[in-house]
């Protein structure tokens, strides 16, 4: 099964989403305007060579001599420079129409003013601006274009006459076009790059549903598959590391976190550590993380049921045995005391003690069963004989934590009276486990009782 897990509705897009998602959108705005004035680009180079060719063919047919030779060398210059301002360095758009309405102007003043033939370039200008795709340079044109009309006319007003109205009409005409055209066209490439952008966000949140859902799929096979603790801290650290490409490591739940690092709190396993930060991670990469969390607490949930159960039945089945042995053997003190190792080590306790009054009626320890078999030899402190002395005179029960370890205090009745202490160190706040060092009080009390002088 998949756990669903809630978010806050402000988190619906993380910073970190954020951040990509406008780095894209620049990228596409910027790959699409990049792309769209090439064709103008290319458009003005022709334009430019075009008033070149003219100009060279103009000047060899007429020679050097020639008066229009002047008007001319400025087309040349005028369009040499325009070209190589627009193939070398990112030049304004506004200034090459410009520099391209001077040279022609220039060569329409060379070839004839109000009766050239080269008229016709000024509706070309416009075609020329609206091949840039946007408005604005399209109405740039536009005006240039009527600006070398209006020069035209103003520098030539004899030779004024159809030709120049029919030009201006047509040069109208064109640049109402060329101003639709290009609105139109850019409201078309917007709508195509905003579907284009839509579809690949799409195929993207596609891309990150499936990419959680098989990262969940992993989470649960692996984590269920884990037959210890230990296997289950291993797996939970390589999944971490595996979803989000950092390095992970389970620590104390205690110890602090660095804002630099994403932390998941992991009951029974401890604090679970990815090296980066909450921002670097993709909502499908946060949503993974919880998911392995929440697998990985029920997972050392069901562990530690299947340990603690394990460990009962290893205690009750000692404490079976031990219950025949301590009837049937007549060493009473070396039988108790291997009784007690047995079920201490397993419960896997740090030690079992008998307290009870010695020849001089002190607290003493009667026997010390170490549990666990690795550690240090148990030793009785002060403080424990003080809890002994207060359950042998309440006669109850008595639990105390001590460096994160449980002490419990039962008393042993010899004849119905509290006459010893069963003291016991290490996890053994279950109520079920209490019970059976409970049951081996009183079977140690009858033991006691039936082997004591007087019976």
């Amino acid at each position: 099964m998949f756990i669903p897990l809630q978010h806050n509705q402000a988190e619906a897009i993380s910073s970190a989403d954020a951040g990509l998602l406008g780095q894209a959108r620049l990228t596409r705005r910027v790959a699409r305007e990049g792309r769209e004035p090439r064709f103008g680009d290319y458009g003005a180079v022709l334009f430019r060579v075009v008033l070149l060719l003219i100009c060279g063919v103009e000047l060899i047919l007429h020679g050097v001599s020639h008066p229009a030779t002047p008007m001319l060398g400025v087309t040349l210059v005028i369009a040499i420079g325009a070209l190589v301002a627009g193939l070398v360095s990112a030049t304004p758009s506004w200034m090459l129409l410009v520099a391209d309405g001077a040279a022609t102007s220039a060569l329409i003043l060379a070839t004839g003013g109000a009766t050239s033939p080269m008229l016709v370039l000024a509706p070309a200008l416009v075609v020329q601006g609206s091949l840039l795709a946007e408005e604005r340079d399209t109405l740039a044109s536009a005006g240039v274009g009527v600006i070398i009309l209006l020069l035209i006319a103003a520098l030539d007003p004899a030779r004024t006459g159809n030709l120049l109205i029919e030009i201006a009409a047509v040069h109208v005409i064109v640049s109402i076009a060329a101003v639709w055209g290009a609105r139109q066209a850019r409201l078309a490439l917007t709508r195509l790059h905003d579907d284009l952008a839509l579809r690949t966000r799409l195929d993207q949140d596609r891309n990150e549903a499936r990419r959680a859902l098989e990262w969940q799929r992993q989470n649960l096979a692996l984590l269920s598959a884990c037959a210890s603790l230990d296997g289950l801290t291993r797996c939970a650290i390589e999944r971490a590391a595996t979803i989000t490409g950092a390095p992970a490591s389970v620590e104390d739940a205690q110890a602090p976190v660095s804002f630099a690092r994403h932390a998941l709190d992991i009951p029974g396993v401890g604090r679970l550590v990815v090296r980066c930060a909450l921002a670097e991670l993709s909502r499908a990469q946060r949503d993974a993380l919880d998911h392995l969390a929440a697998t990985a607490a029920q997972r050392a949930i069901a562990l530690r049921s299947a340990d603690i159960l394990e460990r009962h039945h290893h205690a009750l089945m000692a404490l079976w045995e031990g219950a025949g042995m301590l009837r049937a053997a007549p060493d009473l003190n070396a039988t108790l005391l291997d009784v007690c190792q047995r079920i201490a080590a397993a419960l896997d306790m740090d030690w079992m003690a008998l307290i009870g009054p010695d020849e001089r009626q002190t607290l003493a320890p009667l026997l010390i069963a170490r549990g666990r078999e690795q550690g240090s030899s148990p030793r009785l402190q002060p403080a424990h004989f003080r809890l002994a002395a207060e359950v042998l005179r309440s006669g109850r029960l008595l639990v105390r934590v001590e460096q994160e370890r449980t002490l419990a205090f039962l008393p042993v009745r010899v004849a119905g009276e509290p006459s010893l202490v069963l003291a016991a160190r290490g996890a053994v706040d279950d109520a079920a486990l209490q019970t059976l060092l409970l049951l081996l009080g009183d079977l140690i009390g009858e033991r006691l009782f039936a082997h004591s002088p007087g019976n």
